[in-house]
């Protein structure tokens, strides 16, 4: 015979009763639809039609003014380029100071990728300042690994 609090955590498990456990129970569901990501970048650039035809929630900016606009909030990943944006944060750091900006007002709740095109550039400690970096010139399943293994620090 089984003991009752057996039977209790066996009945949790089944979906009847998942919306009965304890949140900290529950696994959190990572759709792509319900992963918003912006790419801020000065030039046009391939991968973000690809990751929309491949059903990703992928907004584009030319240039980010305003740390609490309504696109920065909503997205959970933020791709920033390293040249040719973010002059109004830092004319010397340009995307450096866009992610320094984003890293200080969001945390840990949004994961900051600097990524860029150029082949010589010195980052130094500055890439520091974001979660991770990418190539621009990876492929589009480069950028969709990337995407959802930052999904999975999200806090």
């Amino acid at each position: 015979m089984m003991p009752i609090f057996i039977k209790k955590i066996i009945e949790w498990i089944t979906d009847k009763t998942l919306d009965k456990l304890p949140s900290f129970f529950k696994r959190k569901k990572c759709d792509k639809n319900d992963i918003h990501i912006l790419f801020v970048d000065d030039e046009d650039f391939a991968i973000i039609d690809n990751l929309k035809e491949a059903r990703w929630s992928v907004e584009k900016i030319n240039d980010l003014h305003n740390i609490e606009d309504d696109c920065v909030k909503r997205a959970k990943i933020i791709f920033v380029d390293y040249k040719g944006v973010g002059k109004t944060f830092s004319e010397k750091e340009q995307g450096i100071g866009i992610i320094k900006s984003l890293k200080n007002t969001y945390g840990s709740s949004k994961r900051i990728i600097l990524y860029s095109g150029h082949n010589r550039f010195s980052l130094q400690d500055d890439i520091k300042a974001a979660d991770n970096y990418l190539a621009k010139n990876s492929d589009t399943y480069e950028f969709i690994k990337m995407i959802q293994d930052e999904v999975k620090k999200i806090k």
